[in-house]
């Protein structure tokens, strides 16, 4: 098995079971305990990265937008986010460590995504839209309003923020190449 393959099997299952902690955890009632699960894994990541600094900037990026994306659907209600919520207006704290959690994965698992920003756009608006639903339905938040506007609108804003990320991810990556793990794939082929 190649490095490229050992980094990318390796960042997917950080990203899915941060993705599964935050959501399982919040819709449990922990949502500061599903907040520090996931961001112990972005974390796990940024050691194990080889140009942490790059990382950082990115998830900087991320968690900003982030922010502000998730906001916007609190304040127009379209999703009702569930406990941990330190003002009304704002989005939670185990969301916005998905963001991180989604950074993440864009010099690695989703590397084959530089420069496919329109691919990015339709991906975004699909798994977007998607992974909202599916925490909806897991009991993390629930939809103010309609299901079919609601996933509009959040499918809208992926369809935004994904390509604005991947400009992000390309900009900080240092030779637009996937990025690998510095432990567990030195002995494996390049």
């Amino acid at each position: 098995m190649n490095r490229s393959t050992v980094t990318s099997l390796i960042n997917y299952s950080l990203f899915q079971t941060g993705w599964f902690a935050c959501v399982l955890g919040a819709a449990a009632g922990w949502p500061w305990t599903a907040a520090g699960a996931g961001l112990l894994l972005a974390l796990v990541h940024l050691a194990l990265a080889r140009r942490p600094g790059q990382e950082v900037r990115l998830l900087a990026f991320s968690l900003t937008l982030g922010l502000a994306v998730d906001t916007f659907h609190v304040q127009t209600g379209v999703l009702v986010f569930a406990g941990g919520i330190i003002h009304p207006a704002l989005p939670p704290g185990w969301i916005l460590v998905l963001w991180l959690l989604v950074a993440t994965t864009l010099h690695y698992s989703l590397s084959w995504l530089n420069n496919r920003y329109t691919f990015g756009a339709i991906l975004g608006a699909v798994s977007g839209a998607l992974a909202y639903w599916a925490g909806v339905r897991l009991g993390a938040a629930t939809f103010g309003a309609d299901l079919v506007p609601s996933l509009v609108q959040i499918g809208l804003s992926w369809a935004v923020a994904m390509p604005l990320l991947l400009l992000i991810a390309t900009r900080t990556a240092a030779d637009g190449k996937a990025a690998g793990y510095r432990l567990f794939t030195k002995h494996l082929n390049p």
